[in-house]
């Protein structure tokens, strides 16, 4: 998943915080007037998209079933209201991982979850709006303590004779948490183990075209805006603009090929040292969504040229995966696969890494109680730097990190609109730096309540 830096908030952060919240009840407001405009007549509203990003703390670390909407009969007209909040209650016993080398410290997290979905299909087009925030509070280790904000809108217009466009945009105000204790007498810059706010944007814009019975092409455009608060944070500080298409081509009523393609410019804020221009390029199958097989498997290639000579070169290429299958081996079970390889840049270093994740998840709902399922999730991945960096100990050497994880969790569906999910999840990451070599142990255990 992805990559340090302050957090007890300021007061310019907690009024940005809190005009958030005010100002989501006006959206809500607004946008129960909308129903008048046309009759309820329903369609498909497209899911918000997931903020790109780079990743530096990666891998998934609740495998359960995430706090979101589920089937709400809260309506006014046409427009429906999904309301939802979730609880969670975790000991950790490495909150920092091991940061710098430092101690292992221990921890009960408390994180509370609230949000609401909104979506309103008019004749065949459908409007959403999403709100979520996360508060994570910590027992011992209060300075820790962050939030994080999401607000999200999104609009499918789909025409006559084939023609899907669909506009989204996805604003977080967030917090990558803190790496260690405070330390006494250093804060803002001179805290090595500082949190570090930031905002960012992902706006998206995709065209989809349906013809001759088995073909479709999609033309996209993503703009991804990443921005540190803080001023000594700026050195990761960037923008990218992709442009991409796809083709699809019916091999069967439920499979389609998809040739695929994506060119993405970055530019960082406070230096050139590091804007690149990259590409990707990738041959695969689609598989329906109604389907027991269902997802996606690419096969292609990547590659990053950056606008200045590197220690290691200007340009670096390699194999690329993209994959989420999905099998629904029975009624009762499930089984996911994810296999991933690509190339993605550190946020705290800039420094361009190869990315390769395999994960086996299993859902099992027992025959004789289908409200109580089982879970369980192993994977292996590996962080491959491609210049060297500075560890903590100022060392100048190439990272190279392997991990193995794995959990298990049992969840209880009280009611339609009420879970619970206590589970297990154990991490070991294997680094050749400092920073980065550590074990960890999570229990959580969550409630969900989700109209």
């Amino acid at each position: 998943m992805t990559s340090p830096k302050i957090n007890q908030p300021n007061k310019t952060n907690k009024a940005r915080g809190l005009s958030l919240l005010l100002a989501f009840p006006v959206v809500v407001a607004c946008l129960a007037l909308l129903p008048l405009l046309a009759p309820p007549v329903w369609s498909q509203v497209p899911q918000l998209p997931v903020v790109p990003g780079p990743i530096s703390m990666f891998f998934l670390n609740n495998w359960g079933t995430p706090v979101g909407p589920g089937e709400s009969n809260l309506k006014a007209g046409p427009l429906e209201i999904h309301p939802f909040v979730g609880g969670t209650e975790t000991y950790d016993d490495n909150i920092y991982r091991s940061y710098g080398g430092k101690p292992k410290e221990a921890d009960w997290v408390s994180t509370i979850s609230p949000g609401m979905q909104l979506r309103l299909p008019l004749q065949q087009h459908s409007f959403q709006l999403d709100y979520r925030a996360d508060v994570n509070l910590f027992a011992k280790n209060t300075e820790t303590n962050f939030v994080n904000q999401n607000a999200a809108a999104a609009v499918n217009l789909a025409f006559a004779g084939g023609l899907n466009i669909i506009v989204s945009d996805s604003f977080s105000d967030a917090v990558i948490p803190r790496l260690g204790k405070e330390v006494q007498g250093l804060s803002g810059v001179f805290d090595p183990f500082r949190a570090s706010p930031y905002d960012s944007n992902n706006f998206t814009t995709r065209a989809i075209y349906r013809f001759l019975d088995r073909w479709s092409a999609e033309v996209r455009y993503i703009n991804y805006d990443f921005r540190y608060k803080h001023y000594y944070d700026e050195a990761g500080t960037y923008n990218q603009n992709s442009f991409g298409g796809s083709v699809y081509y019916k091999l069967t009523p439920r499979t389609d090929a998809v040739l695929d393609y994506t060119y993405s410019i970055m530019d960082y804020k406070t230096s050139n040292s590091y804007d690149n221009k990259n590409h990707s390029a990738y041959i695969g199958l689609s598989f329906d969504p109604t389907a027991k097989l269902r997802g996606y498997l690419k096969l292609g290639v990547a590659e990053w040229i950056y606008d200045q000579d590197l220690p290691t070169g200007k340009t670096l290429t390699t194999f690329s995966v993209l994959s989420a299958l999905t099998w629904e081996v029975s009624p009762y079970t499930v089984l996911t696969l994810t296999a991933n390889r690509l190339l993605l840049p550190d946020r705290q270093t800039n420094a361009l890494y190869t990315f390769t994740n395999v994960s086996l998840g299993y859902r099992h709902f027992l025959t004789s109680y289908e409200k109580v399922n089982l879970n369980a999730n192993v994977g292996y991945g590996t962080l491959k730097f491609d210049q060297p960096t500075e560890d903590a100990d100022n060392v100048l050497k190439t990272r190279d990190d392997k991990r193995i994880y794995g959990g298990a969790g049992i969840e209880y569906l009280l009611q339609p609109w009420l879970s619970f999910n206590l589970g297990y999840m154990y991490i070991r990451n294997c680094s050749n730096f400092i920073n980065y070599d550590f074990t960890e142990n999570k229990i959580f255990l969550n409630a969900k309540f989700a109209l």
